[in-house]
């Protein structure tokens, strides 16, 4: 595996590339599609209107929610793995992970949790492993929501732990950055938080309203 400063000669435009193609792929609303085609209606006519694979779950059945999941999370996977295979270091690949994760979010209008997922895997699969713990425990428990944060939490302290760089872990450190901030402004048309309670209520439990 290529260490973070081996992508300085991967070339910046080829680093671009990748992180338009990521952020293309990114933008693919695999939640509608894939529930346009099983229902004929719309995904956000159904539950609580968000564009993720938990409310195609609720809406249109887990089946349909399990393949939702997996897209987006190949959404970023895939770029960032491909950019990893043609000898980028770990900023590029990090790059275009990230790249998707932003596409879901800007332009879907997700939140983007399980693209994140996908570019983590890429970003480091050692990493993943071990985050999978919490990620996997809460949701059996069925607190999703709340086992994303601490698995979002705990993903930059695990990559510190794991391979004692500092500049490998901000790639995992910036995902979860992201990845907060797209809880915290809600879904499109979200007033701002008015509340410390409305705060804690997006960051902690996904949700919108208190």
């Amino acid at each position: 595996m290529r260490r973070a400063g081996d992508g300085r000669r991967f070339g910046a435009l080829r680093a671009l590339a990748f992180a338009g193609l990521a952020c293309a792929a990114g933008s693919i609303p695999t939640g509608r599609l894939v529930t346009r085609a099983l229902t004929g209606r719309r995904l956000e006519d159904l539950g609580d209107g968000k564009a993720g694979s938990s409310n195609v779950a609720h809406s249109v059945g887990w089946r349909a929610g399990a393949v939702v999941l997996a897209l987006d999370a190949l959404k970023a996977y895939a770029p960032a793995a491909t950019a990893r295979r043609a000898g980028a270091g770990d900023g590029v690949v990090a790059l275009t992970g990230i790249s998707a994760v932003e596409g879901h979010i800007v332009f879907v209008k997700g939140r983007g949790a399980a693209s994140a997922l996908g570019a983590a895997f890429a970003m480091d699969p050692a990493m993943m492993a071990v985050g999978c713990i919490p990620l996997v425990g809460g949701s059996l428990l069925r607190r999703h929501a709340q086992a994303v944060a601490v698995t979002a939490l705990v993903l930059p302290l695990i990559s510190l732990a794991l391979h004692r760089s500092p500049r490998r872990a901000l790639g995992p450190l910036v995902l979860v950055t992201a990845l907060f901030a797209a809880r915290l402004a809600g879904s499109g048309g979200a007033p701002f938080p008015s509340s410390r309670t409305v705060l804690w209520n997006r960051f902690w439990l996904d949700r919108d309203e208190r």
